[in-house]
């Protein structure tokens, strides 16, 4: 198959810049399927694919690494608001499946753990979808039906820890679900579960470690490390201005709304500004006290706001 990075690099670049929009840590890995990987599927699912009136849907698969476990959650929600969005992917349904069929015990699926994917389906803008199909056309292969390949593309969402568990267990035991020796190897296949649980687990103390963090900041008035451990985003300084020390220091009921604001909300709003929030921490502070109640807003903190982020602000929000 032709080289498809003309579909492929404006899609990352599009959520690249979503993601550095609202300071998100991450990485972010794109792939094209091969003709081979395309055959192999194509041999094994044409058939149900037919008789279900399913389609290909991950020809162009997008990967997203968080650093952090809420922020799946978060982006998650995020994409199944994008216009382009049409379902969750048939692997991620099939597992669901899958799931339902092993679990030891009925209705306890708080005591268990079992891998979770996030791979979303997003459909192609009509130009990309006439590109990929004039590009599938033009190729002469017996085993490329390709009326079974559809003009979609996945997006997986993942963390740091839980990435190099996902990629063994895809090849080495999901794709290989059905073969008869996996019934030989349930204890094998839970210890795999189990390694799971403990990077699942991981991940929830990491969160949990950086909270403790910004609360003893907090007791110690350091507030750009209260603010950078509380939010975990990506800012252009590290740094509070000197000022605005300065006027947290005098203000201690300014620090205690900053320590309890709600970081999905900040994150969720950065997501969607009509114009970019330039990540300054300075910035990100002016930007806390605007999502509060307009009684619990700190008028001192919105006098200290530049006139370039206040009619941003205005403009986001409308003035009050």
């Amino acid at each position: 198959m032709n080289d498809l990075s003309y579909i492929i690099n404006p899609l990352e670049e599009n959520l690249k810049k979503m993601l550095d929009n609202a300071g998100i840590y991450y990485r972010i890995f794109a792939r094209q399927k091969g003709d081979a990987s395309i055959s192999r599927k194509l041999e094994l699912k044409a058939s149900k694919y037919r008789q279900n009136g399913d389609k290909m849907q991950d020809i162009i698969g997008i990967r997203i690494v968080f650093y952090f476990l809420d922020d799946v959650d978060i982006i998650n929600k995020h994409l199944h608001n994008n216009e382009y969005y049409l379902s969750d992917s048939d692997s991620q349904k099939e597992l669901r499946e899958y799931q339902e069929k092993n679990r030891d015990f009925d209705n306890l699926t708080d005591k268990i753990f079992m891998p979770t994917r996030l791979n979303l389906i997003f459909r192609m803008n009509d130009n990309n979808a006439n590109h990929l199909k004039r590009n599938l056309h033009e190729i002469s292969k017996p085993d490329f039906d390709i009326e079974l390949i559809d003009s979609t593309y996945e997006i997986q969402l993942r963390t740091v820890l839980s990435e190099g568990w996902h990629e063994v267990e895809h090849d080495l035991r999901y794709k290989t679900k059905d073969e008869q020796w996996w019934n030989e190897c349930s204890d094998e296949s839970r210890m795999l579960n189990g390694i799971y649980a403990t990077l699942e687990t991981s991940d929830r103390a990491m969160n949990q470690i950086f909270s403790t963090i910004a609360y003893k900041n907090y007791r110690k008035g350091d507030w750009s490390a209260m603010l950078k451990n509380h939010l975990r985003i990506h800012t252009i300084d590290s740094k509070l201005s000197d000022n605005l020390v300065s006027f947290l220091n005098n203000n201690k009921d300014v620090p205690k709304m900053l320590i309890r604001s709600d970081r999905e909300l900040v994150i969720n709003t950065l997501l969607n500004f009509i114009s970019p929030l330039p990540l300054k921490m300075d910035n990100i502070v002016f930007l806390i006290n605007r999502l509060c109640d307009t009684g619990n807003q700190s008028e001192g903190l919105k006098q200290m706001e530049p006139v370039v982020i206040k009619n941003l602000f205005d403009k986001q929000f409308g003035k009050k």
